[in-house]
């Protein structure tokens, strides 16, 4: 599969866009929007909660500490750009992987 996903290096990490799809049944990893990563999400879009679930589903399906994501634009919309805070090689080859096994 050719990978979509558009990933920008920085020195300390690398900014992702992704696109969130809130309410629906699980969470998930399931395509590309352009060249967002596509992510559903079991929680409704109100008072942060899918922006809380969606740092802590990407912390867990990368194994990097909540803390270690940041929404850098987005917070109120379907369409984010994240920076994920770690060694952009490591966290390119976690990304690329997920992307992967979702075609599997």
């Amino acid at each position: 599969m050719t990978t979509k996903l558009e990933i920008t290096r920085t020195n300390n990490g690398i900014k992702l866009a992704i696109r969130v799809i809130p309410g629906s049944s699980r969470c998930e990893i399931v395509g590309f929007i352009e060249k967002e990563l596509k992510i559903k999400l079991d929680v409704p879009p109100v008072e942060g909660k899918a922006n809380e679930k969606c740092v802590k589903f990407l912390s867990k399906q990368l194994g990097v500490p909540k803390t270690s994501i940041s929404i850098i634009s987005g917070e109120k919309s379907r369409s984010k750009l994240l920076f994920i805070a770690g060694v952009p090689d490591e966290l390119e080859e976690k990304l690329v992987s997920l992307v992967k096994n979702m075609s599997d």
